[in-house]
């Protein structure tokens, strides 16, 4: 599972004192924990971990862009590459277009919202979200 995994890597990063990893992890877990415990004290799931990761790597990618502008210091931009790196580890291997479309091809499907409920139900977290929707478009006209 991915939170134990997660659990695991932390505490490796604190014994090995890498203290951007330590941190962006320990940061993690907590609030996959806090996610689990609002929604009713239940056990913290996969989806959980990848929910909240996009979430981290949203940030950073928000971080890394204002440094890129200059708008953040140049030292940070180091600590978030890192911090990206480091939560990518945790998303399962991203489709590129030719996958998507195969998928969409082997589908059936003969619209976009078809196709995405395929993509959905199927290949759940495997797609980015815009790429896949330029590929569908292209495919079903």
């Amino acid at each position: 599972m991915l939170f134990e995994k997660m659990q695991k890597e932390s505490l490796e990063a604190r014994k090995a004192r890498d203290t951007v990893k330590a941190g962006v992890l320990t940061t993690a877990i907590a609030q996959i924990k806090a996610l689990a415990i609002d929604d009713g004290h239940r056990a913290v799931t996969d989806a959980d971990v990848l929910k909240i990761v996009r979430q981290f790597l949203k940030g950073v990618e928000e971080n890394l862009a204002l440094a890129a502008q200059g708008k953040l210091d140049a030292t940070r931009s180091a600590q978030f590459q890192t911090e990206k790196s480091v939560l990518l580890a945790y998303l399962p291997q991203q489709m590129d277009a030719a996958a998507i479309k195969a998928a969409v091809q082997k589908s059936g499907a003969k619209n976009i919202g078809d196709a995405m409920k395929y993509l959905k139900a199927n290949h759940d977290g495997e797609y980015d979200g815009k790429l896949a929707a330029t590929v569908i478009k292209e495919v079903i006209q």
